[in-house]
């Protein structure tokens, strides 16, 4: 099978095919990721309750499939013609399995759901269906809390910050959120080259990984690797190609080092069955790399794979 070659882009040509109309910031799910982030994947509401593969996702974690939906049946969500986003933060990992379907089992999780059409309905929807439970301190502020559900050693709560997002999750890792959120210069770096706007978005902290990842993901890359972000937007139509972009931010030395990583993953892309017509893009500056590629649904599930990301877009066929 005949294999892609790179096509590296200047800064600026890869600005003029996105990237630069994009905030510098990044999304918000992102920059409010809580500081002990090990990874993330957010999506827009009416994809992510559609699809069962997120709810498989969800399921990886003791209680969140079930404190989600206890959450949007009991406040009256329906999430289907929503304009927010809900997103799942890893915050301790504990990967002790092979399988990829287990290997999250025992890790911490928070819950977000932000950036909803109405926040005060938000607001008034949660306070009629759960009972408050005072305030918790993050940070510097005292925070309105609620009571979503106790079940062993699991206290589930709701808290709602200053920005009208709910968070989720069990009273200590609610309090983490005290930490100050993620805001490396390298986190941010591999931000600015996703598509902030795209349904589907992911962080790994491959750092973070290291010795834990039940693909071995993390120990591929070299050591500097310090961020690695990624986005997808699903085609117009089941046949239709998917836009995948992935950027990857560290040290110079690392950025440097991680160059045939990428020449291997641009291989592998050309590699799959219905490879596509068009090489995948590559860009490179000191301190990031990025790449731009249109795959259809398989080569995307296998894609994903590649980067401990297995499982999540068997629906991407899909539009959300």
């Amino acid at each position: 099978m005949k294999t892609a070659t790179p096509i590296v882009l200047s800064a600026a040509l890869f600005a003029l095919a996105g990237c630069g109309s994009r905030h510098a910031k990044g999304p918000d799910w992102a920059l409010s990721a809580p500081g002990d982030t090990v990874m993330a994947v957010s999506a827009q509401a009416g994809w992510a309750l559609q699809q069962r593969e997120f709810q498989n996702l969800l399921d990886r974690f003791p209680m969140a499939g079930q404190v989600l939906d206890l959450f949007l049946k009991r406040a009256r969500i329906n999430p289907g013609g929503e304009t927010g986003r809900i997103s799942l933060y890893v915050t301790g990992l504990q990967i002790k399995a092979t399988s990829p379907r287990q290997g999250l089992e025992g890790s911490s999780f928070l819950l977000q759901l932000g950036g909803f059409r109405d926040p005060k309905n938000l607001l008034l929807a949660i306070s009629e269906a759960f009972p408050m439970e005072g305030t918790l301190r993050v940070g510097s502020q005292e925070l309105p809390l609620y009571v979503l559900m106790d079940y062993n050693q699991f206290h589930m709560r709701l808290l709602l910050d200053e920005h009208g997002r709910v968070w989720i999750g069990d009273l200590p890792a609610l309090a983490a959120l005290g930490k100050s959120p993620i805001q490396a210069a390298s986190t941010l770096r591999a931000l600015e080259w996703i598509d902030r706007r795209a349904p589907i978005q992911g962080l790994l902290l491959p750092e973070r990984l290291l010795g834990q990842s039940p693909e071995g993901f993390a120990r591929e890359l070299p050591k500097g690797i310090q961020a690695l972000a990624w986005s997808v937007t699903p085609g117009p139509s089941k046949d239709a190609p998917h836009a995948f972009e992935l950027a990857i931010a560290g040290t110079p030395e690392g950025v440097h080092q991680v160059s045939p990583w990428i020449q291997r993953l641009v291989a592998f892309i050309g590699s799959l069955p219905g490879a596509p017509s068009r090489p995948a893009d590559v860009l490179e500056e000191k301190t990031r790399v990025g790449l731009r590629a249109q795959l259809n649904a398989s080569q995307l599930e296998a894609v994903m794979t590649r980067i401990s990301q297995p499982g999540i877009f068997k629906a991407a066929e899909r539009k959300p």
